[in-house]
This record gives structure tokens, sequence and C-alpha cells, in this order.
């Protein structure tokens, strides 16, 4: 064997150390298995399309830190959509009492979660369409200023206020940012971490019926009266009660 032979088997060994040590970083970085309830949660208010889910988190290896969670979810059409968390519920207890079992939850930030191996960490994840939130926040700045000049003004009236062009832009957004649509979607979970980790099990799929968006829809008519809400006290006659219709359609792995 040549000298320059040993000298490009010796170069090489140099490497081995470091390839050993990239292949035990891939194999030992955490892996997080994305376990979902049965059903989602699926629906429609003046926070546009809302997309939640009840997940449970399973780690190996060592903990880790997740700084953004998001759902991409695409229709059959083609139509995507990225939804982003926007709150989280924990259940921290659960109370009995002779009519059943009562559960306690907490909110928790969603600025980042610690995962860790030692319990699946299980919450309620609330989600927002990404866009629809950064396209209402332009139209909204126009009614806050129109608000703040108002309420400087005599005889500052909410329901008045409530009526202006201003008003009437921020419902119309709101009402022509309903995206639901009957027909199957597939759904990707997607998790940020400042350090490298495994997915797995964050691929699902779930179907929207016509009568699913029949009812959804139906919520573009409590738009105004939610805000309406939001101003006046509780014994103003223009004050009523709202309820939202959600679905809940079955939720599954994808194959």
């Amino acid at each position: 064997m040549k000298i320059i032979d040993w000298v490009a088997i010796l170069g090489a060994l140099a490497w081995l150390p470091h390839l050993i040590s990239m292949i035990k970083s891939y194999f030992t970085r955490p892996e997080v298995r994305i376990i979902t309830q049965k059903t989602a949660e699926i629906g429609f208010t003046t926070y546009g399309p809302i997309f939640n889910m009840r997940v449970a988190f399973s780690v190996k290896n060592h903990d880790v830190v997740v700084s953004n969670f998001r759902i991409k979810v695409t229709h059959e059409s083609g139509e995507e959509k990225l939804y982003e968390w926007q709150g989280l519920k924990q259940q921290v207890m659960k109370m009995h009492t002779n009519e059943g079992s009562i559960p306690y939850e907490k909110e928790n930030s969603v600025l980042a979660i610690k995962l860790n191996q030692k319990e699946v960490e299980e919450r309620i994840i609330q989600c927002q369409e990404i866009s629809f939130i950064a396209g209402k926040k332009d139209i909204e700045d126009k009614a806050i200023k129109r608000l703040s000049y108002d309420r400087e003004q005599d005889g500052y009236d909410p329901l008045k206020f409530l009526k202006c062009q201003e008003s009437m832009d921020v419902y119309n957004y709101i009402k022509h940012a309903f995206t639901w649509k009957a027909g199957k979607y597939k759904v990707v979970f997607e998790l940020k971490s400042p350090e490298e980790f495994n997915l797995v099990g964050n691929e699902y799929e779930f179907t929207l019926m016509p009568i699913d968006i029949e009812e959804l829809e139906k919520n573009k008519e409590s738009i105004e009266q939610d805000y309406t809400n939001s101003f006046v006290t509780d014994d103003n006659p223009a004050r009523k009660p709202i309820n939202w219709n959600w679905r809940y359609p079955s939720i599954h792995e994808r194959n």
C-alpha cells in the first residue's frame, strides 16, 4: 500500500468520530408523537375560522420545548389554510359530584410549552387562521380610530358607532372570511422547537358534510350581535344571547 493510500485512510478516520456523533445525535434526538382526540372542533365566530384540537404529546429520548404549533389544513380541492395556536387549555383536576365529574382546566400561554418524557402531555389547543388574523387587524385598526374619535364627541352612542361604515367593514370582512367547505380535509400538525426533533403521527384527515357547512354559515348572522354585546351593558335591551354553532367531525390518522 502506498503512502498516499495511508494518508487517505487516516484522513477518513479523522472524520469517523464526527460521523459517529452525527449518527448518535440523529437516533437520540427527541421524538414527539401526536395523539389526537377522536373528534376535532370546527367553528366560525368573530375570530374567523377556528380549528381546535385536544391532543396529547408522547416524548422519547429527552425533553423538548415547543415554541410554535401550527395546523396545515388542505381541502380536497387543493385550497390550503394555515392555523396557528392562540390559546391552550390543560386539565388539572376533576371534582366528582353526585351529578358526575366536573373537569377543571387552566389557561396556558402560547409562548412555549415544555414536553417531557415522564408523562403524556394532554392539552386543548385553540387555533385561528393566520391570514384572517392579519387582514382583520388592518380593518379593525380603522374602526378603533373611528371609535376613539367618536368617544371624544358629545353624545357618544356605542350603538351608533356599531352602525358606522368602519364597523360595517369589520363585519363584512369576517363574513367573507368563511372558508369551510363540504368534502375531505387533510390535516398536518407542525411543531417548531429551538432544537431538532423527529415528529411522528402528525398527519390526519376529516370530512365535513353539507349540513356541517349549513350550520356553520348560520354563525354569520351573529357577528354584529357579538360586537353589540361587547359594547353594551347586561341590562341594555340591545343585548341578546348568542349560541355559536360548532361541528365535531371524526378525525383519524392517515394511512
